[in-house]
């Protein structure tokens, strides 16, 4: 047999030792900032504010070096398009798909700054738990709280960055059902929603891979930027244009949507920006397997 059939064969289990490398620094390290590195934060004679924007930029920079070891040991390829558009974001609500365990992590990675709203659970995991507290994310309760708790993040140019989804996609090409919390924010605070599509080909890292299930071809994450125009007050057009300026909903289901108008708008709102994924997906090719 030749060496370069022998390396070949031998590439799934590189990846394999390369992943398992990541993902143990990963956890280690989630764990030295939420123990260590954080909590030396409260000690810095500085406002609560400032505090919080350090501990987003140590995420931001951390996720940065994960998705470059990522590359760099041939764990995984990584395909994005108009990353630019991330990079300077004030006020306003991404909104993205959510295949695999990665997602996360190169969306903070192209993210000098942002908040995410994450479950319950990771409040409770002491390797993310000091982190997610220390960088003020928001934990999805749902309901008016939610609401709440995202006008302080919003109205200090922050952005949101959401996963309608709850959860990962339950297989390739196929959305979980959209959560109306994105929506609610939205409406009750006026904000853009900037829709970002994500895709794992050939799946990795999904719901139904466990982290070591490493695929025979090195897997691409793709990523892609849009700028695509919706309102809850307009039909679904049937294709949406890259180009067109982030979706916002229309001023009289913002700040005037009064409380009897709200869920209506916010159902409205969900259903549209879920069809819109659903279209977007096919047709940028997510849905190939």
């Amino acid at each position: 047999m030749r060496i370069a059939d022998i390396l070949r064969r031998c590439e799934p289990l590189r990846r394999r030792a390369a992943s398992l490398l990541l993902w143990s620094s990963f956890a280690v390290g989630g764990l030295a900032f939420s123990l260590i590195v954080f909590p030396a934060l409260l000690l810095l004679p500085v406002s609560v504010r400032h505090r919080r924007r350090y501990a987003m930029a140590m995420v931001h920079r951390c996720f940065a070096a994960l998705v470059a070891a990522c590359r760099a040991m041939g764990v995984m390829r990584f395909d994005i398009e108009n990353a630019d558009r991330l990079r300077h974001l004030g006020r306003v609500i991404v909104i993205a798909n959510h295949p695999s365990y990665l997602d996360v992590a190169v969306l903070l990675a192209l993210m000098p700054r942002a908040c995410c709203i994450v479950t319950s659970r990771h409040w409770r995991n002491p390797f993310f738990a000091g982190i997610v507290r220390a960088a003020g994310y928001l934990r999805n309760d749902g309901g008016p709280s939610l609401v709440s708790a995202s006008e302080a993040t919003l109205a200090d140019n922050v952005p949101l960055i959401v996963f309608p989804e709850g959860t990962r996609s339950p297989s390739r090409g196929r959305l979980g059902k959209f959560s109306r919390g994105f929506a609610h924010i939205s409406l009750a605070h006026g904000c853009p929603i900037l829709p970002v599509l994500i895709d794992c080909d050939p799946p990795a890292y999904t719901k139904q891979h466990r982290w070591y299930s490493v695929p025979v071809v090195k897997p691409t994450l793709r990523i892609r930027v849009l700028d695509a125009a919706l309102s809850p007050g307009v039909a679904l057009p049937p294709g949406g244009s890259a180009g067109a300026p982030a979706f916002r909903p229309e001023p009289s289901a913002c700040g005037e949507t009064n409380a009897a108008q709200m869920p209506l708008a916010a159902r409205r709102l969900t259903t549209l920006a879920e069809h819109f994924f659903i279209d977007q997906i096919s047709q940028h090719g997510f849905s190939r397997t």
